[in-house]
């Protein structure tokens, strides 16, 4: 058990030393990236002529990390949803993270002498709080996100038929419109002029939110490009689904809401009368934090309760 508690006070000092490593580079390269962004603003470079750093993003500022990173689908998926969270964190900073927060986890079952099966548990629960963090951003953004998109694809319409062209359209949403919508369609609007063709900076801004309004967004004006049409009465119609959906959606909510609080009252129920018998009667609930069969039995009951609220969220949580 010793070695156990020297490897996990080692081994935290090591992942806060190696954070360091990983983010301190990255400072010191903003001045560089920043020059030769102003340098490829000035020329009208294509998407083959862009720097390495343009066209390949690294998932770690350390060497090898990013090469052992690139040899994972896992590095792929969570750079996209950092990028969806608008996160300036990298890959290996996240793993790090996560990793140093599981140590952190298991150290008081260590020191404290718990079963190894409830330390591992809870170092688990304290490993997945990155990924948690980030996907109540990304949820939150993405809600953000399309609940200003509707204007702003009207505004986009209205542009068009004012005259202006397709990229001064797109230009104007990215002045106009607040964040995440305007930083959004001005980053389209800069990759296209620093030399990307605008099919995959309309690609890029379709990976980056994930939202399915804007792919039909991105899909319809890459179709109108290459076969022609009334984009402004196009973008219309888009806008006027997108208000339908959020209407059925409202009334979806109301529908729901009795199934809603349901799973509520029956995920908190067994909490709230563990606590209540544990507050009058301490000894009666004694055996479930001192026996084996006891402990295996909380953690069965857990992971049934997380299961049943699962089910119950799937349910209730219905598609348009």
């Amino acid at each position: 058990m010793l070695w156990i508690v020297l490897l996990v006070f080692i081994a935290i000092p090591a992942m806060i030393i190696g954070g360091y490593f990983l983010i301190a580079p990255a400072r010191a390269e903003k001045g560089e990236i920043t020059k030769r962004l102003s340098l490829l603003q000035l020329r009208n470079l294509q998407s083959a002529d862009l720097p390495e750093f343009l066209r390949n993003e690294l998932f770690s500022d350390v060497p090898l990390i990013n090469q052992i990173l690139i040899q994972f689908n896992f590095a792929i998926v969570m750079d996209r949803r950092l990028k969806q969270a608008n996160l300036d964190m990298k890959v290996g900073t996240f793993v790090l993270l996560s990793t140093v927060l599981f140590f952190i986890g298991m150290l008081p079952g260590i020191l404290l002498h718990w079963p190894f099966l409830i330390s591992l548990t809870v170092g688990t629960l304290f490993l997945f709080i990155p990924t948690i963090v980030i996907n109540v951003k990304k949820r939150r953004r993405m809600e953000k996100f399309l609940s200003h998109f509707p204007e702003a694809l009207e505004m986009f319409a209205r542009s068009l038929r004012a005259g202006h062209s397709f990229t001064g359209a797109i230009q104007l949403v990215g002045q106009e419109m607040p964040d995440p919508v305007g930083p959004e369609f001005q980053k389209v609007f800069d990759e296209q002029n620093l030399g990307i063709p605008m099919r995959q900076a309309l690609v890029g801004m379709a990976e980056r939110i994930d939202v399915l309004d804007v792919q039909f967004f991105a899909t319809a004006i890459l179709i109108q490009r290459e076969t022609g049409g009334n984009l402004a009465e196009i973008i219309d119609k888009i806008s006027h689904v997108i208000r339908e959906r959020f209407r059925i959606q409202g009334q979806l909510r109301v529908f729901t809401a009795q199934a809603r609080l349901t799973g509520y009252i029956l995920t908190l129920l067994p909490v709230a009368m563990a606590l209540l018998i544990y507050s009058m009667n301490p000894n009666y609930m004694k055996p479930l934090w001192s026996d084996k069969l006891g402990q295996t039995m909380i953690i069965v009951g857990v992971l049934l309760q997380i299961a049943g609220a699962l089910s119950i969220r799937r349910i209730v949580r219905i598609k348009i």
